[in-house]
Parts: C-alpha cells; sequence; structure tokens
C-alpha cells in the first residue's frame, strides 16, 4: 500500500446511477471511507456539475477523487481500490476464478448497461417515440440478463463466482433493479435472483442501496 491510501477520498456519484452503485458496492464492502458528492446529470450548471466536466471530459459519473489523483469509469475505480486498500478481496486469488468475476461484470458493464442507459434511451425516444425506447431497453436488458443466467448458473456458490463476493457481485444488484424498471419477468432467471437476494442480505450492499443515499430523502 503507498502513502496516499491515507487521504481523503470523494466520489461524485448519482444515487440512481447503476455505475455509481457498482462502486459504492466495492467501497462499502471494503470498508473504506468516502465522501459523497451528488451530481444531477441533467444540470451540470452548479459547482459539483462545473467540477465534474473540468475533470472528467466524459463528463459522466462515478468520479473518484483520491488526493490529487481523478478516477473514471466504474470497473477501473473498482480494480484501483482493489490495488491500494486493504479490506475484503473482490478478486479472487485464483486466476481462474478472477477472469470468471472480471468476465462477468464486464459482460453488465459493457454489454448490457450502456444499450439501456439515458444517452442511448433518450436518443432512441427522439427519434422513434418514447415507446420504442421502452421497447428498445426491455429488449436488450432482457436479452443481456438471458446471457448473465447462463454465465453464473456455470460460475455461482452463494454468490456470482463462489462462495465470496467478488467484482463480478457489485455489479449485480443494480442490473437487476434496471431488469425490473424495464418490466423484464426476472422470474426467468433463478440463479441471479438468489444470488441478488444472497447480496440484499449483506449490510455493506444494503449501505451502498439508492434508498440509502442522501439524495434519496430529497426525491
Amino acid at each position: 500500500l503507498f502513502s496516499m491510501a491515507n487521504q481523503k477520498l470523494t466520489l461524485f456519484t448519482k444515487w440512481t446511477s447503476s455505475c455509481s452503485w457498482r462502486v459504492r458496492c466495492a467501497l462499502h464492502y471494503k470498508q473504506i471511507k468516502y465522501e459523497t458528492q451528488p451530481v444531477n446529470l441533467l444540470d451540470l450548471n452548479n459547482e459539483n456539475g462545473r467540477k465534474l466536466l473540468k475533470l472528467n471530459p466524459a463528463s459522466r459519473v462515478p468520479m473518484l477523487i483520491h488526493g490529487e489523483r481523478v478516477l473514471t469509469e466504474s470497473m477501473a475505480i473498482m480494480e484501483y481500490l482493489e490495488e491500494n486498500f486493504d479490506g475484503p478481496r473482490l478478486l479472487p486469488a485464483d486466476s481462474y476464478a478472477r477472469a470468471q468475476s472480471r468476465a462477468i461484470a464486464l459482460h453488465i458493464a459493457c454489454g448490457i448497461q450502456p444499450l439501456q442507459n439515458m444517452r442511448v434511451t433518450r436518443k432512441v425516444s427522439q427519434q422513434h417515440g418514447p415507446e420504442a425506447s421502452k421497447e428498445w431497453a426491455k429488449y436488450w436488458t432482457h436479452l443481456g440478463l438471458k446471457e448473465l443466467e447462463g454465465m453464473v448458473s456455470k460460475t455461482a456458490g452463494t454468490y456470482a463466482v463462489g462462495d465470496a463476493v467478488s467484482i463480478a457481485d457489485t455489479c449485480i444488484p443494480s442490473i437487476m433493479m434496471k431488469g425490473r424498471s424495464w418490466k423484464v419477468d426476472v422470474a426467468e432467471f433463478p440463479t441471479l435472483l438468489r444470488i441478488d437476494k444472497n447480496l440484499a442480505a449483506l449490510e455493506s450492499f444494503q449501505a451502498a442501496h439508492p434508498d440509502r443515499q442522501p439524495e434519496a430523502a430529497k426525491q
């Protein structure tokens, strides 16, 4: 561990953001203290929004500031936390299990989530109408979850890969909630439902839930 491990961490986040949710899961699970700076991605004309625009050209959350270091992209942030902080491990010691954990996380973060995020659905809605946008999101989320169920059915124990929480699990609660919000029948995915239920019982994952974030009380 290097000396910066004792410096303050600040997470620029949106309470409903799937990508931010993943990072909160990692921070809480690894028992890392951090401060939150909420960002309204629909209105960046305020102090937090302007700082996000200045430091992250993609103008997306999460963004983690650690001392003078600025980190973006949820997967990169979680790998950084794993490499630089103590606490429970998110990457298995076994190389095969580690690769499986990364593959599941990347399938969610790169294969499902981007196709149904706000930028994409808003563009579909502008060109083809709001109902087409909903159908688009439902189709791709359902397909992605079906593929994900096939993946975890081969690797799961208590959690996505065996009986220990891994980086794969940080991505599951948010994509399951997204599935429900797009009216996907998640009953089709019994392994994912079981994993999601087991994760929901963990205090660290409860603390990361959108409903537990300070911004949620203001809605």
